[in-house]
């Protein structure tokens, strides 16, 4: 097998800035309650049976305490838009951020699946859009920096991406690997929005959904490189938001926003302004959805209401004890899409301060 460092290449001045970052400076916030700052540090990890494992943490190396990794891939299942969302802020330029690696984009993305823009300027080809699988150092609101991987899901070479990332984590001792995305449920609008959480270890879950025991799906690069890190003894987390299946095709800031908190919750990482402004894009969000309900459209009025009505059974019944909800005919999520389309074509207008799409031909 190939070195997988040969799949990416450093960037000596980000890596330099991530190996200078002081050990010991971050926090470890859990999803249980632990001992409070300045008491007892407990269990020595390089000596200590790990809780999960019962075998020291590490395989008696250090315990990494190094930054914190999110990583998002564009291609995979993303209902609302969740994780797209998250990225498109963490990496906005009003936030600095530094490259730290590179991915060779020509050997894993399949460029006639997702063909690059190209741009023809009068008589000639001028600009090639080449797609970014990168690492980029980032900081929080109160400057603590941690790394963000984001671009393209490879199409080939996933077990050589995995191991590529291995070694990146192990390199700059990443102490907590965070993935995070949106799956399409049958759930409305008006409830809370859920999470399903999962990790390698049960204290890092910020919220358990054991929806099933078991089940096979079909996989992803990320789910890959989560199980992977876990197997060689990292720690990670996946986060996956519930978004209503009738608006999965569209933005949905509620189900980043949860994400969000979830992700903060778990790394202890600073965000309030990412979470107010999906918070001012989830109320102009909301208030578009219930005008469209108060203009009668009776349709839409009975997909929303017959999906209220299953989700308060289920929520009654779980309260119960009894997980079995009265049966309900609901509509399904193509016919569901399809009383939305026009709502949400509608509705998907130009941000506050962008010029407006050119009309439609």
């Amino acid at each position: 097998m190939h070195d997988p460092q040969d799949l990416y290449e450093w960037v000596p001045e980000g890596l330099a800035m991530v190996e200078a970052i002081p050990a010991d400076t971050h926090p470890h916030p859990r999803a249980d309650t632990g001992p409070d700052p300045g008491s007892d540090p407990g269990p020595d990890p390089d000596t200590d049976p790990d809780p999960a494992s019962g075998t020291p943490a590490g395989d008696g190396a250090d315990t990494p305490t190094g930054p914190v990794l999110l990583y998002h891939f564009e291609g995979f299942l993303d209902a609302g838009e969740t994780g797209t969302q998250l990225i498109e802020e963490l990496l906005d330029d009003r936030r600095t951020g530094v490259t730290v690696a590179r991915f060779d984009h020509d050997r894993l993305v399949d460029y006639r699946a997702r063909r690059p823009v190209m741009t023809f300027r009068r008589d000639r080809w001028t600009d090639f859009e080449a797609p970014r699988l990168e690492l980029r150092l980032v900081h929080d609101d109160t400057r603590r920096p941690f790394l963000v991987l984001s671009g393209p899901e490879p199409d080939v070479e996933w077990e050589r991406f995995a191991a590529a990332v291995r070694q990146i984590v192990e390199r700059l001792r990443v102490r907590l690997a965070v993935g995070f995305h949106g799956i399409p449920m049958g759930v409305p609008h008006t409830r809370p929005i859920g999470l399903t959480s999962h990790g390698n270890r049960p204290e890092l879950v910020p919220a358990r959904n054991d929806l099933f025991d078991e089940a096979q799906v079909p996989g992803s690069a990320a789910s890959l490189l989560e199980l992977r890190l876990s197997e060689a003894g990292h720690d990670v987390l996946g986060i996956a938001a519930h978004v209503p299946h009738y608006i999965a095709r569209s933005r949905y800031p509620d189900s980043a926003l949860v994400v969000l908190e979830a992700l903060t919750t778990a790394t202890g990482l600073v965000l309030p302004e990412i979470a107010q402004t999906l918070r001012t894009r989830s109320t102009r969000v909301r208030q578009e959805i219930d005008r469209e309900l108060a203009e009668g459209d009776n349709e839409l009025v009975a997909v929303v209401r017959g999906l209220e009505q299953q989700y308060d059974a289920v929520a009654g019944a779980a309260t119960r004890g009894n997980l079995v909800a009265e049966p309900a005919e609901l509509p399904s999520a193509d016919e569901l899409g399809a009383v939305f389309e026009r709502f949400l074509a509608e509705r998907e207008g130009p941000e506050e301060g962008e010029d407006p799409p050119p009309p439609t031909p």
